[in-house]
C-alpha cells in the first residue's frame, strides 16, 4: 500500500532526488524529455502518493512543477485566453478573448513559489527578475508578453504579480464584430471605404479595447492587389497573409522592430516606417504608434500615403493630442502646429473601448476638420449611445443603441470623390439633400 505524503514535501524530496542521481535532466532543457521518466521511477521505488491524484496524474504534476510551469502550464499559449493577471501567489484571474473574466480556483502554495516559477518563467526567455531587478518586462516565445513585479515593488506577502498578455494573431472577421454588437455594418463599410480609398485613421483605446482585433479585421477586406506593409514591436498581432490553394494571393510584408543591448544596431518601428516607403506600399500599417514612429507615420500620411495605426488614447480630441506630443519627441516644433499636423495626417479617429460588462465596443468614429484658423473641429459621425448602465446582482447590466449623429464634411467627401469613390457609395455617408420645394400653386382667384 502506498505512504500517503502532502504534495509540496513530496516535490522537495523528487527534486532532490533527480538532482543527487540525474542533475542533467534539471540543467539540461535538452534532456527533460528523460525527466518524467525519473519521476515515475522514484513515484515506483518508494511507493508515495498524494490523496485526489491517481500516481500518473501526480507525475505530471511533479513534472509539470519541475520542467514547466506549474499551475500556469494550462493557460499559457492557449488560444482562448487573452490575459492571465497574478495579483499575488493566491489570487490569479485569467481573461478569456471573449472579455469573460475567471478566478482560478488553483493557486501557487506560498509567495517563494510563485516567485521561483515566475523566475523560470523569465529565465527560459533570457529575462532575470531578483532583489536588484525587481521588474522584468519583455517577450517569451510563443508572441506572450510579459511584465513582473516583485518585492520590494508589491509586498513580501504577495510574492509577485505579473501581467501575462497572450498575443494571438487576430482571426476575428468583420461580420463576427457586427454580429457581436461591437459595432454596425455601416460603421465598418465606412471604415473599409476610408482604408481603400486612401483615408488615413488611428483607432484609439486602452489596453484590450480591441483596437488590433478590430485593425486586422478591416485590413481583410483592402483587394488582394494593394500591397501592405506592417510594422509591430516585440510581437507580432496582425495576421494578413491570404493563402488559397497553398499559394499566396495578396501582397502583405509583415515586419517587426528589434531591439538590440547596443542601441547602434537597433531597429526601430521609425526606421521600419521609413523603410516601408520604399516598397511602395498602398497602406502602411503600424501596429502601435508609441514614440517617435508617430513623427514619421505623420509625415508618411501628409504626404500621400495611406497609414493606419492604433494608439493608446481615449477619443479625437485625446487621441490628436497623444499624436502631437510624440511627435514632439522627435522635433520640437511649435505645439499648436504638431496637433494642427496630426489632425490633418488622420482626419478620423475611431475610438474603441472595452465597457464594465467586458463587452468591446466602437464607442465613436469622428473626423477632425482643420479650420483656415489651423484650429481643429470634431465632427461625431457614428457613436454608441448607453441608455442603461445598471449594477444587477453584482453582474453589469448595460444597454444602447448605435446612432449616426452627424455627417461627413464636404471636404473629406470631395477628397473620398477625388480618390475614386463611387457617388452611389458615398451618399449613404453623406448628409441627404433637402427635397426640392414645389412651387406654390397659383392662387385661387376669387370668385
Amino acid at each position: 500500500m502506498g505512504k500517503s505524503v502532502s504534495f509540496m514535501p513530496l516535490l522537495q524530496m523528487v527534486q532532490e532526488y533527480i538532482s543527487q542521481n540525474y542533475a542533467a535532466a534539471l540543467s539540461d532543457r535538452r534532456k527533460l524529455g528523460q525527466l518524467r521518466s525519473y519521476i515515475d521511477k522514484y513515484l515506483s521505488d518508494t511507493g508515495y502518493t498524494v490523496d485526489g491524484y491517481t500516481t500518473d496524474e501526480l507525475s505530471k504534476k511533479l513534472y509539470s512543477e519541475m520542467a514547466e510551469y506549474s499551475i500556469l502550464t494550462p493557460y499559457l499559449g492557449k488560444d482562448s485566453i487573452e490575459e492571465i493577471n497574478i495579483n499575488g501567489w493566491d489570487d490569479i484571474c485569467v481573461t478569456y478573448n471573449s472579455g469573460y473574466m475567471l478566478k482560478l480556483p488553483e493557486h501557487f502554495y506560498s509567495p517563494q513559489h510563485a516567485v521561483d516559477i515566475v523566475k523560470r518563467l523569465l529565465h527560459h526567455s533570457g529575462m532575470i527578475i531578483d532583489n536588484a531587478t525587481p521588474m522584468a518586462q519583455g517577450h517569451l516565445p510563443g508572441n506572450t508578453r510579459v511584465t513582473a513585479l516583485k518585492e520590494p515593488i508589491v509586498d513580501a506577502d504577495r510574492g509577485i504579480s505579473v501581467s501575462i498578455r497572450l498575443l494571438h494573431p487576430s482571426r476575428v472577421t468583420r461580420e463576427q464584430i457586427v454580429a457581436g454588437g461591437n459595432s454596425t455594418q455601416k460603421m465598418i463599410d465606412f471604415l473599409c471605404m476610408c482604408l481603400r480609398y486612401g483615408v488615413s485613421f488611428v483607432i484609439a483605446g486602452a489596453t484590450s479595447s480591441g483596437k488590433t482585433t478590430l485593425l486586422n479585421a478591416l485590413l481583410t477586406s483592402v483587394p488582394n492587389n494593394k500591397r501592405i506593409f506592417t510594422i509591430e514591436s516585440g510581437s507580432r498581432e496582425l495576421s494578413l497573409v491570404n493563402m488559397k490553394h497553398g499559394k499566396v494571393v495578396n501582397n502583405v510584408v509583415h515586419t517587426l522592430s528589434r531591439p538590440s543591448d547596443n542601441p547602434t544596431y537597433d531597429i526601430t518601428q521609425e526606421d521600419l516606417v521609413v523603410a516601408s516607403l520604399r516598397f511602395n506600399p498602398d497602406i502602411v500599417v503600424v501596429g502601435e504608434m508609441r514614440d517617435t514612429e508617430a513623427y514619421s507615420a505623420v509625415e508618411a500620411s501628409l504626404t500621400g500615403h495611406t497609414v493606419v495605426s492604433t494608439i493608446h488614447a481615449s477619443a479625437a480630441d485625446a487621441a490628436h493630442m497623444r499624436l502631437a506630443l510624440l511627435c514632439q519627441k522627435r522635433f520640437p516644433i511649435n505645439f499648436q502646429t504638431s496637433l494642427m499636423q496630426a489632425g490633418q495626417a488622420f482626419p478620423i479617429v475611431v475610438y474603441a473601448h472595452k465597457l464594465e460588462d467586458n463587452s468591446r465596443k466602437i464607442m465613436d468614429i469622428s473626423e477632425c476638420v482643420i479650420l483656415p484658423s489651423g484650429d481643429r473641429e470634431y465632427h461625431t459621425l457614428f457613436r454608441y449611445k448607453i441608455t442603461k448602465n445598471e449594477l444587477v446582482n453584482g453582474k453589469y447590466k448595460i444597454e444602447g443603441h448605435f446612432e449616426q449623429p452627424e455627417y461627413m464634411s464636404e471636404h473629406l467627401k470631395g477628397k473620398l470623390l477625388q480618390f475614386g469613390v463611387p457617388e452611389d457609395l458615398i451618399s449613404q455617408f453623406t448628409k441627404p439633400k433637402a427635397p426640392i420645394k414645389k412651387k406654390k400653386d397659383e392662387e385661387v382667384k376669387e370668385k
